[in-house]
Order: structure tokens, then C-alpha cells, then sequence
């Protein structure tokens, strides 16, 4: 068991700090159900927000790529915003290849990790929904 003056210091620091200094736990800030969604090419990256309830103050980050690529690309028109959704439909645009979403959630300073798509390949959601 912890010594009372430990637990003390803690409870002290803990007030001071208006409870900042501790991180929520950032698994359940994650984005929940990532995925795209498919209708006449028109291709968009939809969420939900995590299990913690953070309010109007959560922004989202979204981020693609191609299967194979390394690199992951910024989605500057949905950096930082607040809807639960993205438009990728010109990131998406070759109907063969694979691709893969990702969207990583902000509040209070303190991120998410990223929630990554299935893989995603335009012409197979085409083919499947028709």
C-alpha cells in the first residue's frame, strides 16, 4: 500500500494542476468505426468519436494513403476539424488500387492514438453495393 504522505503529495499535485498533469486514457479517446463509405465514387472517411465523452472541444485529424506507401498524407481540409466526417473522393480517385484512412482524435491537449481503415479500394465498394 502507498504511505498517507505519498498518496498526499499526489492528491496536492493533483488539485494543483487541475488535474492536467494526468492523462485521460488515450485508448478511449480513439476514433471508434472508422471506415469509408461508398456511393457513385464518391468516397467518405466516416467515425465515430471515442468512449470518453470530451464535448464540443474534440478535433479530429485525418490522414491516407495508398496501399504500398509509406508515407501518410495530411487531408489539409480536415485537419483539426470537429465533424465526424471527410471527404476523399479526389484523394481516392484511381478506382483499382487500395487505400487506407486513418483519423486520430485531439481534446484538452492530449491526442488519441490513430484508429486505421480496412483496407479500401474503390471499385470493389462500387462492385459490392450495386
Amino acid at each position: 500500500t502507498m504511505p498517507k504522505h505519498c498518496f498526499l503529495g499526489f492528491l496536492v499535485s493533483f488539485l494543483l494542476t487541475g488535474g492536467e498533469g494526468i492523462p485521460p486514457a488515450l485508448d478511449s479517446l480513439k476514433p471508434q468505426r472508422v471506415q469509408f463509405r461508398s456511393r457513385n465514387f464518391h468516397n467518405v472517411l466516416h467515425w465515430q468519436p471515442g468512449r470518453t465523452l470530451t464535448g464540443n472541444s474534440s478535433t479530429y485529424f485525418v490522414q491516407y494513403k495508398m496501399y504500398g506507401q509509406r508515407q501518410w498524407q495530411n487531408k489539409e481540409d480536415c485537419w483539426g476539424i470537429q465533424e465526424l466526417f471527410c471527404d476523399l473522393t479526389n484523394e481516392t480517385s484511381d478506382l483499382q488500387e487500395p487505400y487506407y484512412g486513418r483519423v486520430r482524435m485531439a481534446s484538452a491537449g492530449s491526442y488519441s492514438d490513430w484508429s486505421v481503415t480496412r483496407r479500401f479500394i474503390p471499385w470493389w465498394e462500387r462492385a459490392t453495393s450495386i
